[in-house]
């Protein structure tokens, strides 16, 4: 079995490349939040943004043949949606949590109506960077594919 190949280190890699995996669509969305934060906002609807550029990445991707051009019309949902949340939020009497919340069911709501048809297809995906071509076990050469995006972001944050 490939785990019992992988002895005890297998567990804490796995984790880590999960992380890495599972982590890098958060930390885009956390780097734009302290943006906003620096206005002295905050943005509760950054849930509603995270689905809306997800399905937007994924709705590209799959039409055009190129996760590039998702990742890059992810990112412009992302820029439309803090500016719907910056402009509703400057107006009179209008509570920036509120609005945020609110962008939450509305970016969920629009994902998902418009995510629809592309529940079943596959899109292509980013080429990955293999940092585990040293090892022969598939489960290693697996766990340490890295996305771009992720080196990106973290190059991105300081």
């Amino acid at each position: 079995m490939a785990t019992e190949a992988l002895g005890w280190w297998g567990v804490p890699l796995a984790i880590a490349a999960g992380t890495m995996r599972g982590g890098t669509p958060f930390l885009f969305v956390s780097l734009g939040e302290c943006l906003t934060e620096k206005s002295g906002k905050i943005n509760l609807g950054l849930e509603g943004t995270l689905l809306m550029g997800a399905m937007s990445a994924y709705a590209i991707s799959y039409l055009t043949g190129s996760p590039w051009l998702g990742v890059v019309v992810a990112g412009l949902a992302g820029v439309v949606f803090g500016l719907i949340h910056g402009w509703l939020s400057q107006q009179p009497r209008v509570n920036d949590v509120a609005v945020g919340i609110a962008m939450i069911i509305f970016g969920s709501g629009i994902a998902f109506f418009f995510g629809k048809p592309f529940i079943q297809p596959s899109a292509p995906q980013l080429a990955t960077i293999n940092l585990g071509a040293w090892s022969s076990l598939p489960p290693v050469q697996s766990a340490l594919q890295i996305s771009p995006l992720f080196l990106l972001g973290v190059a991105i944050a300081p």
